[in-house]
């Protein structure tokens, strides 16, 4: 007999136990009471088996009592045992307050439930609360070291570059710190604007098939810098043949990267990595192997949640927000794949694997090993071409509040020989617009006054068939940022910073446009 049913028999025999306990009592007060309140204890017994057993055996409990006052309290008529027709009004008016009795209970002790089960929750609620307000603590505080430090070296190096006793040699240097520390600046944020991105459902991909070998040669080249700096020994295995997958160029290669720059990151100096990219058969798989400090088994199971950082790495004083690997593994999701990592504990090393379905096509024929060098350590994108030297004489105007983002726009281009002019609000910009005939139009989105979007509109409806190129620089950068864009007649939508190559190649597109035009 197991437990559930030794359970039931015992609620039940309460009922049974009350009832009898009931008559006895009931017949032992007849003489003081008579024909008074002659159900008064088989209701007191219904009321106790409800307390004690529930409302099932309270019911058993109300049927006893009828059942045994009709046999043995209430007077049998004409020596047959149905009583008199008062009796059983006063049995049947028993029956209903005590079916009456055992719905208000029921309904009573399902409400103390569900009170019960609501403060539960709060209380759980509440601790969770408690938890997610002390991680947001931290993780301010985690943001605020992130951003100063490399705010303390773009900080230094400005101070360097005004003194005027400073060598060639050391100008580049400078500049190549404070450049290396902008780029970690504006992953931070990007990394962020992905979070936001993925709690609001708004990221979407844009699928191609691409080869998967390519994706890793240039995830390897942006991960250089960090592997040369800690002068680690890369091993790179590629299959000789094509890996085509069907996904996203970017997001891939975002994927693979992070996995690079975290296994640089948290290997020793002059550590041993890998970077094996195998073909199965139904999808492709990219292993990233290193020496370095491993994660312990019980981090492996919250290593990709939000804001995670192993306690190795943070007694290390290792940097970071916590938001590379869960962002990596919701875009390997987003492709169908999978990301897990592999580590046998503490300083054993570790070993991320990235899948992702193949398109099937595509035949496999050998493998290709590459070792590193000192000289080339990754292969190395194509140069582009040098271009002549060459003026537009278009006319650009920067239209921006920001007055140092402005001048510093004007004088990066003049590098590129555009001939620019500079407002800071819609309205003067209208004006300007008007009497110098701009071709190209930079033009920020959140300015007082007039927004770019209503800028672009108003450019649209007075120039109607004039050439004029409009781009929005701005640092609104969602997609229906992009499509308020789209819908004001604005030609191209870049996010701050902008990539000056990319930039100046849309202008002088711009511009050859204009002149065939």
């Amino acid at each position: 007999m197991d437990s559930v049913t030794k359970e039931r028999i015992l609620r039940y025999s309460v009922a049974v136990f009350s009832t009898i306990i009931a008559t006895i009592l009931r017949m032992e007060l007849d003489p003081w009471i008579g024909d008074r309140v002659p159900f008064g204890t088989y209701l007191l017994s219904v009321l106790l088996t409800a307390s004690i057993a529930g409302t099932g055996p309270a019911i058993a409990s109300l049927f006893l009592g009828i059942l045994a006052a009709t046999i043995y309290i209430l007077p049998q008529t004409q020596g047959t045992y149905f009583a008199a027709p008062g009796d059983l009004l006063a049995l049947g008016i028993y029956a209903i307050v005590g079916a009456a009795t055992i719905s208000l209970f029921y309904s009573t002790t399902r409400q103390n439930r569900v009170r019960c089960k609501q403060l539960e929750q709060i209380e759980i609620l509440t601790a969770e609360l408690k938890i997610a307000d002390r991680r947001k603590d931290e993780f301010l505080a985690l943001l605020a070291h992130e951003l100063r430090n490399p705010l303390a070296p773009i900080r230094n190096g400005l101070l360097l570059l005004q003194q005027e006793e400073m060598d060639i040699k050391e100008h580049k240097s400078v500049v190549k710190t404070m450049s290396r520390q902008l780029t970690q600046l504006v992953n931070i944020v990007d990394d962020l604007l992905d979070v936001s991105r993925f709690v609001h459902g708004k990221i979407r991909l844009e699928l191609k098939h691409i080869d998967l070998r390519d994706l890793v040669e240039f995830a390897l080249c942006q991960a250089k810098t960090a592997m040369e700096e800690r002068h680690h020994h890369v091993q790179i295995l590629l299959p000789a043949s094509k890996v085509i997958v069907n996904g996203d160029r970017n997001r891939i290669t975002q994927i693979i990267t992070n996995l690079l720059t975290n296994s640089a990151k948290y290997t020793p100096r002059e550590g041993r990595i890998q970077v094996i990219l195998e073909k199965n058969a139904d999808d492709a798989t990219i292993k990233v192997v290193d020496n370095g400090i491993g994660i312990s088994k019980e981090m492996q199971q919250h290593i990709f949640e939000l804001f995670t950082r192993s306690d190795v790495a943070v007694q290390r004083d290792q940097g970071g927000l916590g938001l590379g690997l869960p962002i990596a593994r919701q875009f390997a999701l987003m492709h169908g794949g999978r990301l897990n990592v592999v580590s046998n504990g503490t300083d054993q090393g570790s070993r991320f694997e990235f899948s992702i379905p193949l398109v099937k096509e595509v035949q496999v024929k050998g493998l290709k090993i590459e070792s590193d060098s000192s000289s080339g350590l990754f292969p190395k994108l194509p140069a582009p071409e040098e271009a002549p030297v060459e003026f537009y004489d278009q006319k650009v105007l920067i239209v921006d509040d920001n007055v140092d983002a402005a001048q510093t726009m004007s004088s990066l281009l003049s590098f590129y020989n555009f001939d620019t002019a500079i407002c800071h609000d819609g309205f003067e910009a209208l004006r300007m617009a008007e009497t110098q005939h701009p071709g190209i139009i930079l033009l920020d989105i959140g300015m007082p006054g007039m927004d770019g979007y209503e800028l672009a509109r108003r450019l649209r409806q007075e120039y109607g068939e004039t050439p004029l190129t409009m781009i929005a620089v701005t640092g609104w950068g969602d997609e229906s940022d992009k499509q308020k864009s789209r819908e004001a007649g604005i030609d191209h939508h870049l996010v701050k910073p902008v990539d000056p190559d990319k930039l100046t190649d849309l202008m002088r597109k711009a511009s050859t446009v204009s002149k065939n035009a």
